[in-house]
């Protein structure tokens, strides 16, 4: 149950770019829009692709679903990540540097509040 309410949670606070995310909730989203993205490149290749002439499983290079998804998964995503440094104590613009990025969407966030929330 918690991995369905993460999701709607991402989606309920797409365009909250205040406070803190945890790491479940970030590392679920991204579950969620890998295993979303592999269904559709499956629906690409079986439905779409013989629509437009090509077999099916055939290397296509036009997708639209799962292009569209990608799209549709950057204001969630790109919240989640300055929540997720606000988890860390850190201003969201912190999230444009590379090397600590990466270590503050995996590291555990502070325990006590800080001044993102608690």
């Amino acid at each position: 149950m918690k991995f369905f309410k993460s999701i709607y949670s991402a989606f309920r606070q797409m365009f909250n770019f205040t406070g803190r995310a945890n790491r479940r909730d970030f590392w679920f989203w991204i579950l969620f829009v890998i295993i979303f993205y592999l269904l559709c490149r499956i629906f690409e290749l079986q439905v779409v692709a013989p629509m437009m002439g090509y077999l099916p499983y055939e290397e296509v290079d036009i997708s639209p679903v799962s292009d569209a998804w990608l799209i549709i998964c950057i204001i969630p995503t790109l919240s989640l990540i300055v929540r997720r440094v606000h988890d860390h104590g850190k201003p969201g613009w912190m999230a444009l540097t590379i090397v600590p990025l990466a270590w503050w969407l995996i590291a555990k966030g502070d325990k006590e509040p800080n001044k993102y929330g608690e």
